[in-house]
């Protein structure tokens, strides 16, 4: 990460206020005691950051992306329960404390009694009963529904009282507390849910004044394509020792760009405070960053969760096999994908895209997650002639002017998409479509908008291979939808 340290008049200390935005992820919510107070720092002032494209929803229980979930997960909305970003330990948030009985199957919850949502109501076990209702409605199309369901069964939520909820799990479950969902107000949307307009409620037209959650910001203007302002909540529940309101920040303005090099741009010219350092400008900045008297400096925050991967459609749900239904046959062929795995050159990848600052990954659990990570898997290794000896055994063949011919005679060739503005994916594509290529494959890459990526991957299922991301955790069952 890089930060501008002369922002003037916009800040009144950019290294307190980057860090104050650490201690509102991480101090909210290990033990099941209260987090301590932090002591006063400095407060006020703007911070000026960037998002690539706009948000999908403000609306939380829809949200199926990260351009809408990282405007507002821990920001406008939070859970019972958070994780410490530096130790990964548990820690309480709406929930002040939990304990469980000795088998792990019924769990009680302790809220907090001074807690209210940005328009003043009151936050209670109502809240929480609630979001739980909404999540197991079968009619509200949730990803947080799988990830919440335990051997095919409901968790039951219940109110002992105004300020203790009970959780009876149908059996012991691992993941439980590294799940809880962002809660969501029930004096707001509960209407909503009878009338059956849930879905329809909170998206991007709404007026965000009218969006209310429990966390350090309210959305106070929102210009789809330029920005989303986001201001304290006067509400929030948590303080400093000496009783001041957190966040330290007064304004957040979180301007929306069309790619990574136009962030870059705005930082070089001092528009905006941090961005994440793209790759390729990596070595560039570094360098900049150690001149004498330069105005940024550059963070090494360490391997993150996030991941990079490729989806095969393998949904017989596709609108387009009618057309070419021998596709699905290609990409449901195990030999296909193993082939294709041992065509992904890591190491060219890591040294062209990510300027050297990455690692393979073999598994769906990242490098630094210590806790769940197995070294020991089966491993695809850069190889072509092994990708051709599991195409010959899948069945493939190639034709006089080699290129690929599948099983049933049709030449292999297929659409390949990932999001546009990314670049490091953008490049990440073409490396892989090049090797592809080299296979005997005829693959057309195509950069697309991310929602509407996004989109085609969990609702339309009208595309052929796909170049994602997946921003993950230490949990990996969150990502068993996925």
């Amino acid at each position: 990460m890089l930060k501008n340290l002369d922002s003037k008049s916009r800040i009144v200390s950019l290294v307190m206020l980057v860090l104050s935005l650490a201690l509102i992820l991480t101090a909210c919510g290990g033990s099941s005691n209260p987090p301590q107070k932090q002591a006063d720092s400095k407060f006020g002032g703007n911070l000026i950051s960037t998002e690539l494209g706009d948000p999908k929803t403000f609306n939380p229980i829809m949200a199926q992306e990260t351009s809408s979930s990282n405007i507002f997960e821990g920001y406008i909305f939070e859970s019972l329960i958070t994780v410490n970003g530096k130790t990964t330990e548990l820690e309480p948030g709406l929930a002040k404390s939990w304990s469980a009985n000795d088998d792990g199957t019924v769990w009680t919850f302790k809220l907090r009694k001074d807690v209210k949502w940005n328009d003043g109501e009151e936050f209670s076990a109502e809240d929480v009963i609630f979001t739980y209702n909404v999540i197991y409605d079968e009619d509200i199309p949730t990803s947080t529904r799988d990830v919440l369901t335990i051997g095919g069964q409901k968790i039951k939520v219940e109110k002992v009282d105004k300020y203790t909820v009970k959780m009876t799990l149908p059996q012991p479950f691992a993941p439980f507390l590294r799940q809880q969902p962002p809660i969501i107000p029930k004096h707001k949307l509960y209407q909503a849910w009878q009338n059956g307009e849930f879905k329809e409620k909170w998206g991007i037209d709404t007026d965000p004044a009218k969006i209310v959650g429990t966390g350090p910001f309210i959305i106070a203007n929102y210009k789809p394509g330029e920005r989303i302002v986001m201001e304290g909540n006067p509400h929030y529940w948590q303080e400093t020792e000496s009783g001041k309101k957190y966040p330290y920040v007064k304004r957040w303005v979180r301007e929306i760009v069309d790619s990574t090099e136009t962030q870059v741009l705005k930082f070089e010219q001092q528009k905006v405070d941090f961005i994440l350092v793209p790759n390729k400008d990596y070595r560039r900045l570094k360098k900049k960053s150690e001149q004498e008297n330069n105005k940024y400096q550059l963070v090494n925050a360490g391997p993150t969760f996030s991941s990079n991967f490729v989806v095969f459609n393998m949904n017989p749900r596709n609108p387009e096999l009618d057309k070419k239904p021998w596709k699905l046959d290609w990409f449901t062929n195990l030999h296909f994908r193993r082939a294709v795995a041992h065509a992904v050159d890591r190491e060219t990848i890591t040294e062209q895209v990510f300027a050297g600052l990455a690692t393979p990954q073999w598994s769906p659990v990242s490098k630094p997650n210590q806790q769940f990570l197995n070294e020991d898997v089966q491993k695809y290794h850069y190889d072509l002639d092994k990708a051709r000896a599991e195409l010959k055994e899948g069945g493939f063949s190639w034709n006089e002017q080699e290129q690929l011919v599948g099983p049933n005679g049709h030449r292999v060739e297929f659409n390949f998409v990932t999001n546009a503005g990314n670049k490091d994916r953008e490049a990440m594509l073409n490396i892989i479509a090049n090797d592809l290529t080299a296979l005997g494959m005829k693959i057309h890459t195509t950069p697309i908008e991310f929602n509407k990526m996004v989109k085609q991957l969990t609702s339309e299922w009208n595309y052929d291979a796909i170049l994602i991301g997946f921003t993950g955790s230490i949990e990996p069952n969150v990502g068993a939808n996925v």
